[in-house]
């Protein structure tokens, strides 16, 4: 591999996109850059504002708040971290072709950019964990109380920032031999870029997924059994005491909400960490292609898609939404958060929750 090839290589280590439209030559790609662009800003707004606007709707009434919105809170800021550390340097280090500041913000930078990754799969793994905990181990969750949310939060976001360290000694700004400056990783040749795109991906996706799929399994395989047994023998013989399904619509839409949010980030982390494993363990990989580049912006879609997921699913975001933007309609949502439980560790399957 020629050093052309393994600075680009690095270059296109966890953080935002690859550099690989921005070749280390003046021989840029002038229509993939623009494209690039377009995107990049597009995105940027749309994670910005959608989820600005969830934060504001739950952060209005949050004394109401559920264990759910909770973390929807929290998935909300892991996007926000994206958007602004992963998202925007991306797009202005497009714009400007070249990295511009010093060593600590291109150090800073790179830092920030692998928490937000490292969040926004951890929180998932929080928010799976306290379902499965809420649906197959009820009297646990029951006797450690409603506040015990936290503690998957907390390990989540320290884990995030943990993780990430290593980033602030491999990446730092470079002299290039054109006598520019980039934002560049250093690694042990030959090893050390394939040892470390491996274990990132291992810890931000593979893992999490494997994880996440076993619980969602297990609580599909309870609500199974649950629905066989009827009212009686749901949650340990706590039914619905009118006699109706042992499933409750906040229950069932939670479910739905929590796996919507699992395949989508699943759809659009994928593409992204298979052209990272590519391009280290490939020597050939066309790196520097267009659909190589775009593939990679996939996963940036995984901010701008979730804030519309809660909205949907959940009457009180989707009702404060409406009360944002129509104060007429806010008479026909009184209460709004009162509806919508969406299944907190304390909750039980039994019991009708939604209006």
């Amino acid at each position: 591999m020629d050093d052309q090839k393994q600075l680009i290589n690095t270059a296109m280590l966890p953080g935002p996109t690859s550099n690989a439209s921005l070749p280390l030559s003046d021989d840029r790609d002038n229509a993939l850059a623009q494209a690039e662009i377009a995107l990049l800003a597009s995105i940027f707004l749309l994670a910005t504002l959608s989820n600005g606007l969830v934060l504001g709707a739950l952060f209005r009434h949050s004394h109401w708040a559920t264990s759910m919105h909770r973390f929807i809170r929290h998935l909300c800021l892991a996007d926000l971290t994206v958007a602004v550390f992963q998202v925007l340097p991306q797009l202005i280090w497009d714009i400007t072709d070249r990295f511009q500041g010093p060593d600590v913000l291109c150090r800073t930078i790179k830092y920030l950019q692998v928490v937000g990754m490292f969040a926004s799969s951890y929180v998932i793994v929080a928010m799976t964990y306290d379902r499965h905990r809420a649906i197959c181990r009820p009297m646990l969750a029951f006797r450690k109380g409603p506040a015990s949310w936290h503690r998957p939060l907390v390990v989540a976001w320290t884990a995030s920032f943990l993780f990430s360290i290593p980033q602030l000694f491999i990446f730092s700004k470079t002299e290039l031999p054109s006598g520019a400056h980039e934002c560049w990783a250093k690694f042990a040749e030959p090893w050390g870029a394939r040892a470390y795109v491996t274990w990132v991906t291992l810890m931000v996706f593979i893992l999490p997924t494997f994880f996440i799929a076993t619980c969602q399994v297990m609580i599909f395989c309870e609500v199974h059994r649950s629905l066989r047994l009827g009212p009686e023998g749901a949650l340990g013989g706590r039914g619905n005491r009118r006699g109706g399904s042992p499933i409750s619509g906040a229950v069932s839409k939670t479910l739905k909400m929590t796996l919507v949010i699992v395949l989508i980030y699943v759809f659009c982390w994928a593409p992204f960490f298979l052209v990272q494993l590519w391009s280290v363990w490939d020597p050939q990989a066309p790196i520097d292609g267009p659909a190589f580049t775009l593939l990679m912006l996939v996963a940036s879609l995984n901010s701008c898609t979730n804030p519309w997921v809660y909205a949907t699913f959940s009457s009180s975001i989707s009702g404060e939404l409406c009360r944002i933007f129509c104060p007429r309609l806010a008479h026909q949502r009184i209460g709004f958060l009162q509806e919508d439980s969406t299944l907190t560790a304390s909750s039980s399957l039994g019991r009708d929750t939604l209006s």
